[in-house]
């Protein structure tokens, strides 16, 4: 699959035909945050769960903390719901979130 820049928009060639277009705006502009380094052993860790408020979510995150329990020992979890799936977390939420955890894992159900 051959990637083309074009202004505002990303396009991914598929075919002579056809092109899927990427809405997400210019990809060579720097980002203006960063991602937090990855934990590096998760015993002990405070593990937050963010459920995006979809079908079966809480039952996939539940599942993933119970392997991660078992396997890594990790502390304290907490569990987080999302007001609406359909927007982002609120920023005080996130903020809550960023000082008691220590590690997050976002769910996505359905």
């Amino acid at each position: 699959m051959r990637r083309h820049s074009v202004t505002a928009e990303r396009r991914f060639i598929v075919s002579n035909r056809e092109a899927i277009l990427d809405p997400t705006g210019q990809f060579d502009v720097p980002r203006a945050a960063t991602l937090t380094p990855r934990i590096g052993n998760l015993a002990g860790a405070r593990l937050g769960l963010l459920d995006n408020a979809k079908p079966n979510a809480a039952l996939v995150l539940q599942t993933v903390a119970a392997q991660l329990r078992a396997q890594h020992h990790l502390g304290a979890v907490s569990t987080y719901t999302k007001s609406y799936f359909g927007t982002p977390v609120e920023e005080d939420r996130a903020k809550e979130i960023a000082q008691s955890c220590d590690a997050v894992i976002a769910g996505v159900g359905d």
